[in-house]
């Protein structure tokens, strides 16, 4: 599945690099992809100019959904 649940929460990993997630949230709650970069562009600000890649984990019904969500952090 490629797109957010609504009303799912869901729990966020964001990576910049190969290493380590620099962002760990649980418990969030999104409609879509483009209230996870408004939410992310304003968290992220150290991270202004990089590209990150964002995991959105949802349990729904007793299975795992996984949605990537890449882009510039501005």
């Amino acid at each position: 599945m490629s797109r957010i649940i609504k009303n799912c929460p869901c729990t966020l990993e964001v990576w910049s690099g190969p290493d380590e997630p620099i962002l760990k949230e649980w418990n969030m709650y999104f409609n879509c992809k483009n209230e996870i970069k408004e939410y992310l562009n304003n968290k992220l600000q150290e991270f202004k100019g990089d590209m990150v890649e964002c995991y959105v984990y949802q349990l729904h019904k007793g299975k795992l959904s996984e949605v990537s969500v890449c882009f510039e952090v501005k």
